[in-house]
């Protein structure tokens, strides 16, 4: 799978390529640019200002994303490490509660069993 995945992303790549060669070969009208709020003008290939454009657009989109990335990671990054001390808090708690367990036991012997067992009883009776 992992083989076709990049079979077709060389495949989509190079067709990419070609119709870019294409296009630029094609085009080669020159067109002027006036950059507004300068008195200058660019004079440049059409396939080149459109290529550039793509390629500009392609460079923030991909700036765009690292961000987003970044900060969705943080916080990640952050449940995790409240993640982490409720988990350490509840084997904490769970800890304790059976060593307050043990100790009952060891206090009360079998007394609360059979109390248990008596309230058994008496549920059953009611029922």
């Amino acid at each position: 799978m992992r083989t076709l995945g990049r079979l077709l992303w060389l495949s989509i790549t190079l067709f990419l390529v070609m119709f870019a060669i294409v296009f630029a070969t094609s085009n080669k009208t020159l067109i002027t640019l006036y950059l507004w709020p300068f008195d200058s003008a660019l004079t440049a290939p059409v396939w080149l200002l459109i290529l550039s454009s793509f390629i500009i657009g392609g460079l923030l989109s991909t700036v765009l994303l690292w961000v987003q990335w970044l900060a969705i990671r943080a916080k990640l990054w952050r449940l995790e490490g409240r993640f982490n001390k409720l988990q350490a808090k509840t084997g904490k708690m769970t800890a304790e509660s059976a060593a307050q367990h043990d100790y009952d036991q060891q206090r009360y012997g079998q007394q609360g069993e059979s109390a248990a067992s008596n309230q058994l009883t008496a549920d059953r009776r009611l029922s």
